[in-house]
């Protein structure tokens, strides 16, 4: 459990942050436990001390791992969060399992998309995100050309948006590689490809 002390100083730290300025989002994180459960409660105990703290009613986004299911149903039925993201960095299987090895081994790519679907179906279409490392796939130990690199983002955007949840692309620019020559137009040509694709798909 989050200790006491820890929680008042974040509502301080809340209040004095409303007081200030005009606040539009609220993103409840807090680092991840190997115990999904306990990461759910948690999660649930920081969620609804927000709640009694937000006097404004600002949106809050539910930023936890994939959590069980009768978890995240808790989390709607007690209307401590408007939306969702579970983050999966990356897609496909066996790139989330090098990637994420302790994602990987304590929920599991599968377990990690069901949980967002999940989330859609009590948040509905559109509530629910993902956030994503574009980009990471192009360092050199996974063996990718840019082209395949982008393939893979976009097949990934077009499989999560199609379940209603809404993939959010940050931007890593990869380390490894720079003693190719074309280092930087691969890292350019895999941005835009991915940037002109997640348009289309996010239009459609």
């Amino acid at each position: 459990p989050i200790p006491q002390p820890t929680l008042e100083r974040m509502r301080e730290a809340l209040e004095a942050v409303i007081n200030q300025t005009e606040i539009r989002h609220i993103y409840l994180v807090g680092g991840s436990l190997t115990d999904a459960r306990l990461e759910g409660e948690r999660f649930l105990q920081l969620a609804r001390f927000v709640k009694q703290a937000n006097k404004r009613g600002i949106p809050v986004t539910l930023g936890s791992g994939a959590i069980p299911d009768d978890v995240i149903e808790q989390f709607h039925t007690e209307k401590l969060v408007q939306f969702v993201c579970f983050n999966l960095e990356i897609w496909s299987e066996p790139l989330f399992a090098k990637i994420c090895p302790g994602k990987n081994k304590y929920v599991g790519y599968g377990r990690w998309i069901e949980a967002l679907e999940t989330a859609v179906r009590f948040w509905g279409r559109g509530n629910v995100y993902s956030a994503m490392v574009a980009g990471i796939e192009l360092e050199p130990e996974h063996g990718l050309e840019w082209e395949q690199a982008a393939r893979t983002a976009l097949a990934g955007a077009e499989d999560l948006c199609s379940r209603g949840i809404i993939p959010i692309y940050s931007l890593v620019w990869p380390s490894g590689g720079r003693d190719r020559p074309d280092y930087h137009e691969r890292i350019l040509s895999y941005f835009e490809s991915l940037s002109a694709g997640y348009k289309d798909i996010r239009r459609r």
